[in-house]
């Protein structure tokens, strides 16, 4: 494995790093191994393994993993001035390898899907706990919350099953809170059978709830290509 750069971020000014501004990236996906015998085998200098889970994702009989692996550069930690708790910017990426003979090979590594925390009031969309493995189906669910400019709260589930080629996304579930009014919406989309339940009602108990059902047409997308998974949207017909 060619050598990895310790710094992932440009050091920040102290007037920018004073206003909060994030510190700019270098390439924010490194170079990882193409086998290792174990999921830390894969971690590269200058990151750290925060979340590694294991089962049989493409069902041949041999144990996977999924791992999550962070940034671990001071230079992309911000201290705002006022605000006791500095902002960890350090960039993540989801890796996946397949079960061999002696240890894993890397199937995919994606540094998108789960966004870098880049905003001061937004809280960190990513909890450990919320990378599983169960059965053949691998489960990323993120969350969305801010402590000013935005009144909208809500968490996805995006899940993934190897069809041989990629991991395309089978299901998405969203659960939406609007803290002003106490609205509230879940949506759960099987790509699947191309079915999609929204359940809408309030925190107020005298508001009954309401179901409806609909069908998709969204071509479902895949691991490899979704992008920012906390700002994947389920196509809407009706909106």
């Amino acid at each position: 494995m060619p050598p990895v750069a310790a710094a992932i971020c440009v050091a920040l000014s102290r007037v920018a790093a004073e206003e909060g501004e994030p510190p700019s990236l270098r390439p924010s996906k490194p170079p990882l191994a193409a086998s290792a015998a174990t999921a830390a085998g894969f971690v590269p200098p200058g990151w750290a393994l925060e979340r590694s889970v294991q089962g049989d994702l493409n069902r041949d009989g041999k144990p996977d993993i999924a791992a999550v692996l962070k940034g671990a550069d001071p230079n992309c930690i911000v201290h705002i001035e006022g605000i006791s708790t500095p902002l960890d910017t350090n960039p993540r990426v989801l890796l996946v390898a397949f079960g061999q003979a002696g240890g894993y090979r890397l199937q995919l590594a994606n540094a998108a899907v789960i966004p870098r925390i880049d905003d001061r009031y937004m809280d960190d969309p990513f909890a450990p706990d919320a990378l599983t493995i169960r059965g053949d189906v691998l489960r990323l669910g993120l969350s969305y919350w801010r402590s000013m400019g935005g009144w909208t709260t809500y968490t996805s589930t995006l899940a993934f099953r190897w069809d041989g080629a990629r991991f395309r996304l089978i299901g998405f579930d969203k659960e939406a809170l609007q803290r002003n009014s106490g609205e509230t919406e879940t949506l759960s989309a099987n790509f699947v059978t191309a079915r999609v339940k929204i359940v809408t009602g309030s925190m107020e108990d005298d508001v009954a709830s309401k179901t409806r059902w609909q069908r998709t047409k969204q071509v479902p997308a895949s691991l490899e290509t979704i992008g920012d998974g906390l700002a994947f949207e389920l196509q809407r017909s009706d909106r």
